[in-house]
This record gives C-alpha cells, sequence and structure tokens, in this order.
C-alpha cells in the first residue's frame, strides 16, 4: 500500500495493479475514523488516504483506469455543503455534514459530558462560534476565500465570551446577516467545521481544574464506539458497503 505523501499517479498505478477493494479516503487525519469503520464492516481491503480532496477527487476522474476494482470514494463536503456538490461527483460518498468529523460529533451526545456550569459557558461561546461561522459562509457564497481553519482560542479567548477585536480586525469581521446566523444555528453540529467542534468541547473537558479529563481523540473514541445507533456513522457505513458491492 503507497504511503501518505504519493501522487495520484502513483495511487492509480497501485489501484490499477491491485485485486483488493479499496476504500479512497481524504487523508491522514481521519485514518482513526475510517480503521474503526473498517473493523465493524469486516473489510477485507485496504483504506487509501488521498493527500486531500482535491486530489482524491482527481482519482475518481480516472476511476475507468482501476475499473476492475470494487472501490468507494468518501470525501467531505467542506464550504460545498453552502453551495451544492458538482453534479459530476454524486458517486462519491460525500458526508452529511461540513466534515466526517462533523458527522461523528454531531450523531453522539457529547455535550452531556459537560458539568452545567461549563455548558453554560460552552453555549455562550457557541453562539460566537457560529456568528463568526455565518461571516465566513457569507464571504465564501460571496467569491471571497472562507477562512474556516480556525482554532476556537483564536475566535473567542478562553476565558471570554465575545469575539475576539484583535481577531475581527484581522480578520474583516464583519456582522453577518441574521438569516445566514439562523441557518448555521439551526444544526450547527452539522455545518461548523467538525475540528472546530471537538477543539472546542475539548477546551472544556481536558481543562486542568477538571478531575477527569477528555482528549480529543478520545472524544472520538468515544461517540463512535459508545453510539451505536449513531445516525451518520450507520449511514456511512452502509454507503461504503453498497459502494463495494
Amino acid at each position: 500500500m503507497p504511503s501518505f505523501d504519493v501522487t495520484a499517479d502513483e495511487i492509480v498505478a497501485t489501484l490499477a495493479r491491485s485485486n483488493l477493494p479499496a476504500i479512497l479516503v481524504e487523508g491522514k487525519d481521519d485514518m482513526s475514523i475510517y480503521r474503526w469503520i473498517e473493523n465493524r464492516i469486516g473489510y477485507s481491503g485496504y483504506v487509501l488516504p488521498c493527500g486531500g480532496r482535491n486530489q482524491l477527487l482527481e482519482i475518481f476522474d480516472r476511476k475507468e483506469e482501476f475499473h476492475h476494482l470494487h472501490t468507494a470514494f468518501i470525501a467531505d463536503k467542506d464550504m460545498w455543503l453552502f453551495t451544492a456538490v458538482p453534479e459530476e461527483y454524486f458517486e462519491v460518498i460525500w458526508t452529511e455534514g461540513y466534515s466526517i468529523e462533523n458527522d461523528l460529533y454531531a450523531g453522539a451526545n457529547l455535550e452531556v459530558l459537560l458539568e452545567p456550569k461549563e455548558a453554560a459557558d460552552f453555549n455562550l461561546v457557541m453562539d460566537c462560534i457560529i456568528e463568526w461561522f455565518a461571516f465566513e459562509v457569507e464571504q465564501y457564497r460571496g467569491g471571497e476565500i472562507a477562512e474556516t481553519n480556525k482554532h476556537p482560542n483564536e475566535i473567542v479567548p478562553i476565558g471570554e465570551h465575545t469575539i475576539s477585536e484583535r481577531f475581527k480586525a484581522i480578520r474583516g469581521f464583519c456582522p453577518p446577516s441574521q438569516e445566514t446566523i439562523a441557518e448555521i444555528r439551526e444544526n450547527h453540529k452539522l455545518k461548523i467545521r467538525g475540528k472546530l467542534l471537538f477543539d472546542l468541547l475539548t477546551r472544556y473537558l481536558s481543562a486542568s481544574s477538571r478531575a477527569i479529563k477528555h482528549s480529543t481523540k478520545a472524544l472520538y473514541e468515544i461517540s463512535f464506539k459508545t453510539t451505536p445507533e449513531h445516525i451518520y456513522m450507520n449511514r456511512l457505513t452502509q454507503q461504503i458497503l453498497s459502494a463495494l458491492e
């Protein structure tokens, strides 16, 4: 199996020579989640990270070069969640939300781990995150670059409950419309970048004052392995199985 840092040509060449079914995913950061899915379905092929969504879609465009293989392509919608997935990629298995982390987060009840005081503070900060993310969505829809790869501490520093004035100035933030805010708030667990949601929850659940601490990776595992009726992970599993038939 090729390493993580390979070209589309190398991956296509590997697949063309292979007789094993393949699950192709974006990158190595999400591999633990896909390994759990692999174990759940008793998968006998391999999971192949493709170095990002652009390269995965490039490989998808060349699937006739390994048409003999059973394959499943899985990708994050990212900001296409707020516009549309291009028609030529409808055969790709897309996340329900912004990313695989969103699907993992939204299908479990991780926030129940927060103590009442933590939950109240968390919700205040989440309101700020929703407002900021609505701004990014409006930027994207307006043809500008959306900068969603932010840590929650950049946006709302620890101990505060408003968006950082420094962050606003650097980002050129301006208040988004109430309609866009309501759109994001309606299902923020699927719409705000999943890594950020996990980082925000970890901000509280790994605090130094806590007797019991949870890391982000531990929360991934709790979400996947302790939620038998996980609607989004079960959906993804079934779609993979169907694609590999």
